[in-house]
């Protein structure tokens, strides 16, 4: 049996007006243009951080270290050549609610740098739903 959703759902024109809202509010400090409007997360790229942090019991039964994921707004440096200079990082979060920064022990594959702190998120405008209404219109 599938497991149920069970956070709360808010209303298309609750979601567009609090989209709307975030737009203007930002809109006196950053050009239309840079004002970012969605980001995209690979849905492989955060089951692969549950997975890592998943277990099986003896019992047979699967348990998750992890309470959540937290995103964290950034801003890329500006040499770097990249199409979008906004992005999000992810970091995993632990049941207490703490941000997992270093890999623990046991768990890294030796390939990487020790860090939990993935850039894998595509923002608006390279991955954007134009349809969508909660993308309120185009820069001009």
């Amino acid at each position: 049996m599938k497991s149920q959703i069970t956070v709360p759902t808010i209303p298309l024109p609750d979601a567009v007006a609090r989209v709307t809202r975030f737009r203007a509010q930002l809109a006196g400090s950053v050009p239309e243009a840079n004002i970012p409007r969605a980001i995209l997360i690979p849905i492989a790229d955060i089951l692969a951080i549950v997975n890592k942090y998943q277990t099986i019991t003896p019992k047979g039964d699967i348990t998750v270290a992890l309470k959540g994921v937290r995103a964290y707004f950034a801003v890329k440096r500006e040499d770097e050549d990249l199409p979008d200079d906004i992005t999000a990082l992810i970091v995993p979060v632990n049941l207490q609610g703490d941000d997992i920064i270093t890999t623990p022990p046991g768990l890294g594959d030796g390939d990487d740098d020790g860090s939990e702190i993935y850039d894998f998120t595509t923002p608006c405008p390279t991955e954007c739903d134009v349809k969508s209404p909660l993308f309120v219109g185009q820069p001009g």
